[in-house]
């Protein structure tokens, strides 16, 4: 079974991202322009608590997924710069038609990140007042879903929850695995996943900029360009990206390119960039390794495969510590 396979385009995909409409500094013009010239074919804007119809920019080369970011707050009028150790939820709602652009359980309380063009354009069907809990959040889930989104967990390590908090959340599409701009704190996010996958959790994995260009591209700390997924798709239309997502035809990466992965039921290969060392991953204690000698690299390996494993994942590895990360696949 070809999972992830040239027969089909990569496109190279940003599923978090802020621009001028709310606390970014780049208009969406400008972000459409730096991603493409650095190999990017997807944008999802997901700009803070309002969701603007970004579809004039998506061309033959190019595809604005329609997005917002809603927050879930311990205390929502006040700031995370001032309480620093206050619990979050950050959830990306992505929009399966894009031209859905009614925000789900819009709470004005959290309108501050709208610039005034954005809280213009702000469409909602109620107020409704958002509550820090697990209850709550998947309540919004479920509304969110029934309106037509996907959701994305983001930043979890970042947000100061715990598993007492992630392990309840359910009907989502992803958890972030990397996040550009929380990579300082949002360290242990592959965990995170890992917490979910063995915890029953049917979840993909996304790597994520959540791009704000405080900074210029030439600094080493912009939050650009550090985490994408791509997506194993036919064409470049918004149905067919969707349905790669919900399918989970993709891998997420901070470097390493995959360009093939397969099974047979008994073994998994795949083919990748030049790499150091590869790694299988399962639901429980058992892995495999291939380490590459050193002056070396693979650029390919192959795994047995058991029936206890549950499931399996790879993450592979280059000489500069970054990785790309498959999506669990069951057995």
């Amino acid at each position: 079974m070809k999972l992830l396979t040239s027969e089909k385009r990569f496109f190279k995909a940003n599923m978090h991202c802020h621009s001028v409409y709310s606390d970014g500094w780049l208009t969406v013009e400008q972000i459409k322009e730096e991603y493409q010239k650095r190999g990017y074919s997807i944008v999802a804007f997901t700009d803070h608590e309002h969701i603007i119809d970004n579809s004039r920019l998506s061309d033959e080369n190019f595809l604005a997924i329609t997005a917002t970011e809603l927050t879930f707050k311990e205390k929502p009028t006040v700031s995370t710069s001032v309480d620093k150790e206050m619990k979050v939820c950050h959830m990306n709602f992505y929009a399966i038609d894009p031209h859905n652009d009614v925000t789900p359980c819009y709470d004005a309380r959290y309108d501050h990140y709208c610039n005034e063009e954005a809280r213009s354009l702000i469409k909602f069907d109620r107020p409704y007042e958002r509550q820090y809990s697990i209850e709550e959040i998947n309540k919004v889930i479920k509304i969110a879903k029934e309106k037509g989104f996907l959701v994305c967990y983001n930043h979890p390590t970042w947000s100061m929850e715990d598993a007492t908090q992630y392990l309840g959340y359910e009907n989502l599409l992803a958890v972030e695995i990397y996040n550009n701009g929380c990579r300082d704190i949002g360290n242990n996010d592959e965990k995170v996943f890992s917490d979910m996958l063995r915890a029953g959790k049917k979840v993909f994995c996304f790597a994520s900029d959540d791009n704000h260009n405080k900074l210029p591209f030439s600094s080493p700390y912009c939050d650009s360009f550090g985490g994408w997924i791509t997506i194993n798709a036919e064409k470049l239309e918004y149905g067919e990206i969707i349905d790669a997502l919900k399918r989970g035809n993709f891998y997420a990466s901070t470097g390493p390119e995959i360009y093939s992965l397969e099974t047979d039921g008994n073994t998994v290969k795949a083919k990748f960039g030049k790499c150091k060392k590869a790694v299988l991953l399962t639901k429980g204690r058992r892995t495999e390794d291939l380490y590459a000698n050193d002056g070396e690299y693979i650029e390919e390996c192959t795994f047995s495969l058991k029936e206890t494993d549950g499931f399996f994942r790879l993450r592979i590895t280059d000489e500069r510590g970054k990785s790309a990360y498959t999506q669990p696949y069951y057995l």
